[in-house]
């Protein structure tokens, strides 16, 4: 049963060239109509989500994202098209709207559970959990002007999440607090997902989309890109993205002669696509073009990858594989890998031709930039093959 259906849904703003704000500014143009640009934020989407679904929204900053989570939530009015719900909605979009500084954490409890609809019988039985779950029993009696921003994220989440609704709206509340309160968010989407609640959610946490949900939409540039199984949409969005060329570290520190000169430098994905990211566990090549200038005796190409402090992570060349290099008049050399064992990061690739003995001829050191996306919640530098059992 579809509890959320939007059908050919549109959402415009216009945005004036030029600001009015004071009333002579609107006396001195008078005679001179202000013009607008049209931005389309939502630009005909169509979806449906089913009772129990789990959906994440990806994509961009700017994408449209949270202005469709907005429009779900009827905090906008669309432009054009429907959005048909069925069930009580909790939209967690802007956590603490409706909190008053002047009043106590407690009194504030009491306060944002009466506009979430929760009755003071209702907010009085679930107090003690929601100041458990925030963490912050030695603070309840405090104003709340005087909360970190960090406090003050974790009582708002803590309230927000005793709503008693059937569709939960949530605009990158993963984000929130320190990592034990991350922690303590994701048990609670889990316990939503066995009650089987509806959850719409936006996120640049492509881990969390893949654990948690079973439906996925990737929007870019105010259009619905993608939409479908999570592990299919996540892999459009990272390898049909564009904005992922690779790019250089334009602090390049070069060494040699140049007797073999490296002209360009591809990351292929599992597309043969040239970009800058890739998932863990993904295949890699890296291609390495180059252009002979003179007659070497020996020619060696190599690559040392680097995570951005500059801890060294791994090294490899033509002579230590036994692989010799008959060199053209141009012509590329490539390392390939099934499978890359990186976790998220950003990486840089030093590569190089040398002589046998290590003369450099093009020695470019840590000029090409990279990044990894991990979708698991392993954490460190590599991916090693470990598996969990028990007796």
């Amino acid at each position: 049963m579809a509890v959320i259906e939007v059908k050919n849904l549109y959402k415009t703003f216009k945005i004036p060239h030029e600001r009015r704000d004071s009333l002579r500014e609107h006396f001195v143009n008078f005679f001179r109509p202000v013009t607008y640009e049209v931005f389309h934020a939502v630009d005909d989407f169509s979806f449906s989500v089913e009772k129990g679904d789990f959906v994440g929204i990806i994509g961009r900053n700017g994408s449209g994202k949270s202005t469709l989570l907005k429009l779900l939530a009827g905090v906008y009015g669309s432009t054009k098209g429907t959005i048909e719900v069925h069930g009580k909605i909790a939209p967690f979009l802007e956590l603490g709207v409706g909190f008053n500084p002047e009043l106590t954490g407690k009194e504030n409890v009491y306060l944002n559970g009466t506009i979430l609809g929760l009755s003071e019988r209702q907010v009085r039985s679930k107090y003690h959990d929601i100041v458990a779950f925030a963490g912050l029993e030695k603070f309840m009696d405090q104003k709340l002007k005087n909360y970190s921003s960090g406090m003050f994220v974790r009582l708002a989440f803590s309230v927000a999440i005793q709503a008693d609704a059937d569709i939960l709206l949530l605009d990158e509340v993963l984000a929130v607090g320190d990592s034990d309160f991350q922690q303590k968010c994701f048990d609670k989407f889990r316990e939503f997902k066995k009650m089987g609640k509806t959850i719409v959610f936006v996120t640049h946490d492509l881990g969390a989309v893949r654990e948690f949900c079973n439906k996925a939409i990737y929007v870019k540039n105010g259009k619905m890109v993608a939409s479908g199984l999570v592990d299919d949409v996540i892999s459009q969005y990272i390898y049909t993205d564009k904005v992922y060329e690779i790019t250089s570290s334009q602090t390049i520190k070069t060494h040699g002669e140049k007797e073999v000169e490296i002209t360009k430098v591809e990351y292929l994905d599992k597309n043969g696509e040239n970009n800058g990211k890739f998932i863990s566990g993904d295949p890699l090549t890296l291609r390495v073009h180059y252009r002979k200038n003179k007659e070497v005796d020996s020619a060696v190409c190599g690559i040392a990858i680097y995570r951005a402090d500059g801890l060294h992570v791994y090294g490899t060349n033509s002579y230590l594989q036994v692989e010799e290099i008959v060199l053209k008049k141009s012509g590329y050399v490539d390392f390939k890998t099934d499978s890359l064992k990186l976790l998220s990061g950003s990486y840089a690739m030093t590569v190089a031709f040398h002589h046998k003995n290590g003369t450099p001829y093009d020695w470019r050191d840590k000029d090409y930039l990279f990044q990894v996306v991990n979708l698991s919640k392993d954490e460190g530098i590599v991916a090693l093959d470990f598996r969990f059992t028990h007796e």
